[in-house]
């Protein structure tokens, strides 16, 4: 067993397809294929589920992918700390939630992009509870989260503060509660902790909470509350970038109405040239 084995076996299993990993690894397919043979082969276990298009981790490669990627990313540190160029370089994955992704990363990689086109730039969308467990089984390099976090193996860094606001439907007349009680309650995803704002201040004023509805994505939960389907609560940063939104916005009273956005990575990794420099590009202060 050798880094580069492990190299390969963690982009077979990202890629989930021999083919690609081979690909993007610039291998033969049938050196990766043996590699992995060999590996399973030394561990006296299966780690890939094969299809006929894809592979898939069994539990017992689930639990090598964690040890594995931590390996690789203590090599990385091991091969940077004696490079004094310390170029940004290699893969970097960025978790977030829709709204920050939608609303304030575009320009950030924009300009990161720009600055450090030799780094393979990622991002995956989720809630703030996934990308959390992504961060702890080192699938992530870093997360954008509605914090705090407040978890042991987890640094987190304060990004900004979001200022939560019910969106309804536009209209001339005034706004009235009892109009909207018994109006779906719209979400991209379940848990959503915008929507738990609101509906804590549901309780704590007396008012039974909303029927939840789940509509895929915040595009479309948008699309539905300008339709009159129902209401959501999101950022108001999510509406102002809107330039022609048929909707109107109500904040929410205070201490429901702020919720702050931190930037979290695991606290046994080690800060590569390429995170350090992504932080940087996104104002991130590291005391």
């Amino acid at each position: 067993m050798d880094i580069k084995s492990l190299e390969i076996f963690k982009a077979v299993a990202t890629e989930q397809n021999i083919t690609k990993a081979a690909e993007k690894l610039n291998y033969v397919q049938s050196n990766v294929t043996a590699r992995i043979q060999r590996l399973e082969k030394e561990l006296g276990v299966a780690l890939l589920y094969r299809s006929h298009k894809k592979v898939s981790l069994t539990p017992a490669g689930r639990e090598f992918l964690q040890h594995a990627t931590k390996l690789l990313n203590d090599f990385e540190e091991a091969v940077e700390s004696v490079n004094p160029s310390s170029t940004p370089r290699g893969s970097l994955r960025i978790g977030a939630m829709e709204s920050t992704a939608s609303t304030h990363l575009p320009l950030i990689f924009a300009r990161y992009h720009e600055r450090f086109p030799q780094v393979e730039l990622s991002m995956y969308m989720a809630p703030t509870v996934d990308q959390i467990e992504d961060i702890l089984k080192y699938k992530s390099d870093g997360a954008f989260v509605d914090g705090p976090v407040l978890h042991p193996e987890i640094i987190e860094h304060p990004v900004l503060e979001e200022s939560l606001a019910l969106i309804t439907g536009h209209s001339a007349e005034p706004f009235v509660l009892t109009s909207i009680l018994d109006k779906p309650l719209l979400s991209s995803f379940e848990h959503c902790i915008y929507l738990g704002r609101w509906q804590r201040w549901l309780e704590d004023n007396g008012h039974p909470p909303m029927k939840v509805m789940e509509y895929g994505t915040l595009e479309g939960v948008l699309k539905c509350v300008e339709h009159g389907l129902g209401v959501t609560v999101l950022p108001m940063s999510m509406v102002e970038s809107r330039a022609e939104s048929r909707l109107n916005t109500y904040p929410l009273e205070d201490p429901y109405r702020i919720v702050p956005t931190v930037f979290i990575r695991r606290r046994d990794t080690y800060r590569t040239a390429a995170l350090s420099r992504f932080m940087e590009t996104a104002g991130i202060v590291v005391s």
